[in-house]
């Protein structure tokens, strides 16, 4: 019987990770938000600065990701992320001034996730794909999605039966439980395993692969990066404060709570669809049409609030974004190639990661200022629309074969 490729291991490796990294630090952290809200006492502008410098400090991270997989390969870089990501979670129970959240929270579980997030999964994946690469990064990043369904309602049940120290220690527990096994005896490049080229992919056209330094002497990655981040200012914004805002609406903290989890939900099929249209049509339109969605999401919220406008504008926000995740590791990689990718991605990431460190923190001071969502949402209607015009403009792909060759 012919074995399963090994590349499709490294998928269903990378879906576990994303699953672990992206639910309990990025899509809970709603629900915490929330709840740290009214037990702490902070404002809501200074609390939502955790995910900013979370976000920054992955960011900065992930800049090293590349040349720490080169040194001491990817399975070392994801073992020693876990551990830290799981030490993050676990300082987080003791926290009691807010600096120590910042801390906690910003340096430490971001650094620690870093390790386990977009950066090493995408491009291990990327390293074994060519033909179905789209298809096999939407697999992947499904796991971002499952994370948000389980993590979020998860979070908020273990907060309102017991309180978030527990949930945090919980969350410690799965990340360490599921991150060190699966780091540890699945995840490798072609490189690390010594696979050799497979047959499904043959050059037509001379290799040559194209560097960090010229990508960002040219347009393509700017107008495709500068898109991106527009794209997550408003993305991050929205889910940053949609239980807050929820709840400010009088709908009850879990009900909210849930809001998150369908977001994740609906980013499921979102990722699978227009990871396979990535497949077969210009990436381009794909990232417009799915970015589109985010803008009737907001539109939508505009104009009313209710449970069925809540649920309706959550689905709509995570179908849109589950396009974001698989296509632009694939965009990236059609323009610049396979050699310098984690640098490039890495860098792409960077520029990306300014939108999920100023929308959370934008969205809390609009509010603070006004007592109202109203403008942050009108922002992000905005600014999601010029990521469209972005995209559009961006020059069409012209694929960078490199001299290897994986099988697809």
């Amino acid at each position: 019987m012919k074995s399963v490729f090994y590349g499709w291991w490294v998928v269903a490796g990378s879906f576990l990770l994303l699953f672990c990294a992206t639910g309990a630090q990025f899509y809970a952290f709603p629900v915490f938000f929330a709840a740290m809200l009214e037990d702490m006492e902070w404002t809501r502008a200074e609390t939502a600065l955790a995910m900013t410098l979370g976000s920054l400090v992955i960011a900065i991270t992930g800049l090293l990701i590349g040349v720490l997989m080169r040194r001491i390969g990817l399975r070392s870089v994801m073992v020693g992320g876990t551990i830290i990501a799981g030490l993050g979670f676990l300082l987080l129970t003791t926290v009691t001034e807010l600096w120590q959240f910042y801390v906690y929270y910003g340096l430490v579980l971001a650094a620690g996730v870093a390790g386990i997030y977009e950066i090493p999964n995408l491009t291990a994946v990327e390293s074994w794909f060519d033909r179905s690469k789209s298809t096999a990064l939407g697999i992947a990043t499904t796991g971002m999605g499952m994370g948000g369904v389980v993590m979020a309602p998860l979070a908020g049940w273990l907060i309102a039966r017991y309180d978030w120290q527990t949930a945090f220690a919980f969350m410690a527990g799965i990340v360490v439980l599921v991150g060190i096994p699966i780091s540890a005896l699945i995840m490798r490049t072609p490189q690390e395993r010594k696979t050799a080229p497979g047959p499904a992919q043959q050059e037509t056209a001379p290799a040559r692969a194209i560097t960090l330094r010229q990508a960002l002497k040219g347009k393509a990655f700017w107008l495709i990066a500068i898109a991106a981040m527009l794209w997550y200012w408003g993305f991050t914004l929205g889910l940053t404060h949609q239980v807050a805002f929820a709840v400010d609406e009088g709908i009850p903290p879990l009900t909210a709570a849930g809001a998150v989890g369908l977001l994740s939900a609906f980013s499921i099929p979102g990722r699978l669809t227009f990871g396979r249209l990535g497949d077969v049509i210009d990436k381009r339109y794909v990232m417009m049409v799915a970015a589109s969605l985010q803008v009737t999401a907001f539109a939508l919220l505009l104009q009313t609030i209710s449970l069925p406008v809540l649920y309706l504008y959550s689905g709509l926000l995570g179908f849109g974004i589950g396009g974001l995740t698989p296509i632009l590791p694939g965009i990236l990689s059609d323009h610049f190639g396979r050699k310098h990718f984690s640098s490039i991605y890495g860098a792409s990431y960077v520029v990306l990661a300014v939108g999920v460190m100023v929308g959370p923190f934008y969205g809390g001071w609009i509010y603070d200022s006004t007592g109202r969502y109203f403008a942050a949402f009108i922002s992000a209607t905005a600014i999601t629309l010029l990521a469209i015009l972005l995209i559009y403009i961006s020059p069409r792909a012209k694929p960078v074969l490199d001299p290897t060759n994986e099988q697809a």
